[in-house]
């Protein structure tokens, strides 16, 4: 594992990552030790995202032969081959490793091609173990108690997740990724294979999922325990960006196959200002 991520790299990756993520403004909330251990678990999920996409210079039997040695270093009972940084962050905040395997176990979905969801079920399972797992994570670094909030931490996963695809349509589709469901697409009258020339169809259903992702919003908003609220408070940054995001797509047409959208930084700054005065 070490020739693909050695140790001493890792904590220089997640500063660098998170210095650059459009979750930095929410690490800066934190503490430093609370900021020091979730730099170190976004490096990571950045970092296996990567061997996903091709990041690295692997071919796609070394990329599932490196997620399979992650694998191995999670389930070693002391965490054995885990860089020592991640393995001591994990053990500080009583992290469970079945989430960290879960997490995998969504990331080797995106080495098959093409990637493809049969239906809304193999979505939101999709959703819960490349987001939902994150969130479950990210509940002890903030301080939040993870039985209490952990509806919330999953919810609030899946609508990121949705904003994600929607944005990133085009992009995936040109790595074979379609993530919207089969069954779905087949009832609007949409294949697979058809779905890039599909104007009109496509549009209606981008429409309809784009509306769902944003009723997830205001359920992620009601799940939010209040005995967590100020622990919780990165993860309503989080939230306040995406919803923005959503939005901007929404009333620009969801022109999702045309461009890839990005807040501008007084976008941003506006979403971030709404979350910190309690609007959201």
């Amino acid at each position: 594992m070490n020739h693909l991520l050695p140790p001493e790299h890792l904590e220089a990756a997640a500063t660098v990552r998170a210095s650059h993520s459009s979750f930095a403004p929410a690490f800066r909330l934190l503490p430093a030790a609370r900021r020091h251990d979730l730099e170190i678990l976004y490096a990571f999920c950045r970092l296996v995202d990567d061997l996903a996409d091709g990041e690295h210079s692997l071919t796609a039997a070394e990329r599932s032969e490196a997620l399979a040695a992650w694998r191995d270093g999670f389930r070693h009972p002391a965490l054995a081959g885990l860089p020592e940084n991640l393995r001591q962050m994990i053990h500080r905040r009583e992290l469970d490793p079945a989430l960290f395997l879960e997490l995998l176990e969504g990331v080797a979905t995106d080495l098959s091609v093409p990637v493809r969801m049969p239906t809304r079920a193999d979505l939101e399972l999709y959703c819960h173990r490349v987001a939902g797992t994150v969130g479950l994570l990210c509940l002890p670094i903030f301080g939040a108690n993870p039985a209490r909030a952990a509806a919330y931490a999953e919810t609030l996963g899946r609508v990121l997740q949705y904003t994600n695809i929607l944005r990133d349509t085009a992009a995936d589709l040109e790595r074979g990724r379609l993530y919207y469901p089969l069954d779905e697409l087949a009832a609007a009258g949409i294949s697979a294979e058809n779905f890039a020339r599909e104007d009109e169809k496509r549009q209606a259903y981008l429409q309809r999922f784009a509306a769902e992702a944003g009723e997830f919003h205001a359920e992620a908003a009601r799940r939010q325990p209040p005995e967590d609220r100020r622990a919780l408070r990165p993860a309503r940054l989080m939230a306040a960006v995406y919803a923005q995001l959503l939005v901007k797509m929404q009333r620009d047409g969801l022109r999702v196959m045309e461009k890839r959208y990005r807040l501008s930084a007084t976008e941003k700054i506006a979403a971030l200002g709404s979350a910190l005065l309690g609007r959201q």
